[in-house]
This record gives structure tokens, C-alpha cells and sequence, in this order.
């Protein structure tokens, strides 16, 4: 009979510590992903329909606000994910 350490049952011990210790898959942060995935798309729908109204508005009504013609023509050409 060896007395002899079996290397294989201690590997197998080993790699199952590994796995313990490895992270898990932590569904919070997915929602917490998908939360900010979410609020980045409102916040583009939200300026793309503001620079709708902007293009829509008469030169009196611009000029109630302050702005120019020239200037909401830059806000209206942005694509609607830039800022």
C-alpha cells in the first residue's frame, strides 16, 4: 500500500476551489445594463422630437425664445444621438 498523496483527487479539489472562487453571472447588473441602455434611448427619442418642434417654429417664435434662424438650423441638422 503507497502512501503516496493521489494528485488527481487533489487537482480535482483545486479546480473545484476555482470555481467557487470565480464570479458568478449577477442578473442586477444586466438589469442595471439594460436600465442605462433604456435611458440613453428616451434621452436620444426625447432630443430628436425637441429639435422636431425646433424646426417646426415660426422666426416671431424663435425669437421669443432667443434664438436665431441660423442657430436652430445647427440644432435641427445634429443627428439626434450627438449632443
Amino acid at each position: 500500500m503507497s502512501v503516496a498523496p493521489d494528485f488527481r483527487r487533489d487537482n480535482r479539489l483545486h479546480q473545484a476551489e476555482q470555481f467557487r472562487d470565480t464570479p458568478r453571472f449577477n442578473r442586477h447588473d444586466v438589469w442595471a445594463a439594460l436600465g442605462s441602455v433604456w435611458g440613453k434611448i428616451a434621452l436620444w427619442q426625447q432630443k430628436r422630437a425637441s429639435r422636431r418642434v425646433l424646426r417646426d417654429l415660426t422666426d416671431t417664435e424663435l425669437l421669443d425664445i432667443g434664438i436665431s434662424r441660423a442657430d436652430a438650423g445647427k440644432e435641427v441638422g445634429k443627428s439626434f444621438f450627438w449632443d
